[in-house]
């Protein structure tokens, strides 16, 4: 019972950290795509935040089939990232994490202090 309770615990935290890189490629592709804000072409960010997203997840976080897709919804001002993977896991195979992210464009504007009368 001790040897399961220990492989039982193993097996949560490695699935917990599959979770947590998931979440981080994720985040790391959503403050990537928030430079977009002021750009007419916003659409070019998106392909290389997916890159990014992938790129962490797959090199730094070893999660294999890494799919990312990215959103942008300039009515809203939102940018969404989703990242998808799967982990190997010693006793239990493969188990697939999704996680995402989302936050608001950044946009810019002149300050009207800083504009003379």
């Amino acid at each position: 019972m001790l040897l399961l309770l220990v492989f039982a615990t193993i097996q949560m935290g490695l699935y917990m950290y599959a979770r947590n890189v998931a979440q981080t490629a994720a985040r790391e592709g959503v403050s990537y795509l928030r430079l977009a804000g002021d750009n007419p072409n916003a659409a070019s960010y998106l392909t290389r935040a997916e890159e990014l997203s992938v790129g962490y997840a797959g090199k730094l976080g070893r999660l294999d089939a890494v799919q990312a897709d990215g959103s942008i919804d300039e009515t809203s001002g939102r940018v969404t990232m989703v990242v998808q993977g799967e982990a190997v896991l010693p006793l239990g195979g493969r188990v697939t994490v999704v996680q995402s992210a989302d936050a608001t464009l950044e946009q810019f504007r002149v300050d009207p202090r800083s504009v003379a009368p």
